[in-house]
């Protein structure tokens, strides 16, 4: 999938979830270097070990996130204001994903969905 590709398949995505009644944003579909080596840092010492909860492996510099390239968007929903799950739960958005063409899951984010 190119960058043309995960635009078309993502806006896709979006529309039908708003046409079945979910409330999506998208959140982090583009990040700078430094914004990707600053998430990178949660949860790790100055030597970067592992200290705490972390929330990538990419540390946007050694390993390059797909959100550094636009290759993914983290969706969240709304209901009442707040994040919540979304009404046809991640397993259902995340198949209909992959029928899309987009990759699998990430078992640990499952916001995240990338081309």
């Amino acid at each position: 999938m190119n960058r043309v590709e995960f635009t078309i398949a993502i806006t896709n995505l979006l529309h039908e979830m708003i046409l079945l009644g979910e409330h999506p944003i998208g959140d982090f579909l583009k990040r700078s270097d430094e914004e990707q080596y600053r998430l990178w840092k949660i949860g790790r010492d100055e030597n970067g070990n592992k200290v705490g909860k972390t929330i990538t492996e990419c540390d946007g510099i050694k390993t390059i996130s797909a959100h550094q390239r636009g290759m993914a968007l983290d969706i969240l929903f709304i209901e009442n204001s707040k994040i919540s799950d979304p009404n046809f739960g991640w397993n259902h958005w995340h198949e209909r994903w992959e029928q899309l063409g987009g990759r699998p899951a990430i078992f640990w984010d499952q916001s995240h969905f990338e081309g």
